[in-house]
């Protein structure tokens, strides 16, 4: 994407934009066999009075490093089961962006950024960290998809972006442990900061 189809809309490949929306319309459905929860970051952002600069990057960075993150540490058969992330909404004036997917691959996600980690990165107070996330969110994962999280090796054009995205200063992060059925409402109401959880397991 060049520069001036980032910030103003010259050159936007505008058939090919539409001919994937259509050509993935079957992601519509796969979106409803899913069992989805709600994933929240929220960033510290601007004021209302600004423009949302940063929504493109920080949007596809997201989709990105999801998908990536599913492919490096999930099985052939199990990333071929899998669904994508979802947008739902970004409330704006507030940081706070919602996105939806399959709880497992959240928890993989949403931990990693509360922590600040990127793919090949130890992390510390593993066997601490497992137990309390199972505390909120059963059998949801499992430990092999942590050790394959520290063995990959991150390319070094995702490893600059997810550290990109790290520094739009992401101020919590939290999972629904109920799943999302339609009601937002009702589902905020189970969510779980990630960045406490993980606090808690650095704690001596």
């Amino acid at each position: 994407m060049s520069k001036e189809e980032y910030w103003i809309g010259r050159g936007v490949d505008y058939e090919g934009v539409w001919r994937s929306y259509r050509d993935g319309l079957g992601y519509v459905d796969k979106f409803v066999s899913m069992r989805v929860h709600l994933l929240r970051i929220e960033f510290d952002q601007p004021p209302r009075t600004m423009p949302l600069f940063n929504h493109e990057a920080i949007y596809k960075t997201l989709k990105g490093y999801f998908h990536d993150l599913k492919q490096t540490c999930f099985s052939r058969e199990e990333y071929a089961m899998s669904g994508p992330l979802f947008l739902y909404s970004i409330d704006r004036g507030s940081g706070i962006w919602n996105l939806l997917g399959e709880l497992r691959q959240l928890i993989m996600l949403g931990s990693t950024l509360a922590d600040e980690k990127v793919m090949g990165q130890k992390i510390d107070n593993l066997d601490k960290r497992l137990m309390l996330l199972r505390k909120h969110f059963g059998d949801a994962f499992t430990p092999e998809e942590y050790y394959m999280f520290m063995k990959a090796k991150t390319p070094r054009e995702l490893d600059k972006a997810v550290q990109e995205l790290l520094k739009q200063r992401i101020i919590r992060v939290q999972i629904s442990r109920a799943p999302f059925v339609g009601n937002i409402e009702s589902t905020e109401k189970t969510l779980v900061d990630l960045k406490k959880i993980l606090d808690e397991s650095n704690d001596r």
